[in-house]
């Protein structure tokens, strides 16, 4: 792999569009984009498809609406501490996003500027939403419009291969303080980090969470 340089990746655009499928994946994917972005003076949107209110499996609507509205609060907390507007929230249902592939496309087709470099999951990340979005952003966005983030992928052996051998992965190099920065933001997604007040019921457990906060973030071009 030979690391492409950020500025790259950006190049020739104005805006930096963002999607992610859960509130989280925003951090953990492409938080060294976002900086990236930031520095070179590009308007950062950050869209979340999906409030990830399946995360623990089906619940009573009450508890439902309390999970939407919690993890809906930890990527407010996020923007703002990075520094970046609040996200927009499309309240699309987790884990039906392959169910719905006409109205991803649409809200999609909505956000796909011309002058936006969208980036999202890599189509082959291993949850469905991820990749429900990836496929609907190759079919909307123009060669060279889009790139994609491992985040599932990192921590799955045989996807991690794939992933690394596609062509042109382009790889990001996290200062210290921008690592550090990258950490405390993961660590606001609280409600992913235990479940019933036990680590054992976490969907990011530790081991996890240290392979999508090292000081590399990796991307790839879609078309």
């Amino acid at each position: 792999m030979l690391p492409v340089p950020v500025e790259m990746l950006l190049r020739g655009f104005r805006t930096l569009t963002v999607l992610a499928p859960h509130p989280d994946d925003e951090v953990f994917g492409c938080f060294g984009l976002i900086r990236c972005a930031q520095r070179l003076g590009l308007s950062v949107e950050v869209h979340i498809v999906t409030d990830g209110e399946r995360c623990f499996g089906a619940l009573p609507v009450d508890e439902e609406l309390a999970l939407r509205a919690a993890r809906q609060q930890e990527s407010l907390q996020a923007a703002a501490l990075l520094g970046y507007p609040p996200p927009t929230f499309w309240g699309l249902g987790d884990s039906q996003l392959m169910e719905q592939p006409a109205l991803v496309e649409r809200a999609l087709q909505n956000h796909c500027r011309a002058d936006a470099l969208c980036v999202a999951p890599w189509w082959n990340d291993g949850h469905p939403d991820h990749e429900m979005v990836a496929h609907g952003l190759r079919q909307v966005s123009a060669a060279g419009q889009s790139i994609f983030y491992p985040v599932w992928a990192l921590i799955d052996r045989a996807r991690r291969t794939q992933f690394f051998a596609q062509e042109g992965v382009a790889a990001i190099t996290l200062a210290p303080a921008e690592r550090a920065l990258k950490q405390r933001a993961a660590a606001l997604f609280q409600t992913q980090f235990s479940r019933d007040a036990t680590p054992a019921g976490a969907i990011i457990r530790d081991e996890f969470l240290a392979e999508f906060t090292t000081d590399h973030e990796y991307y790839v071009h879609g078309h």
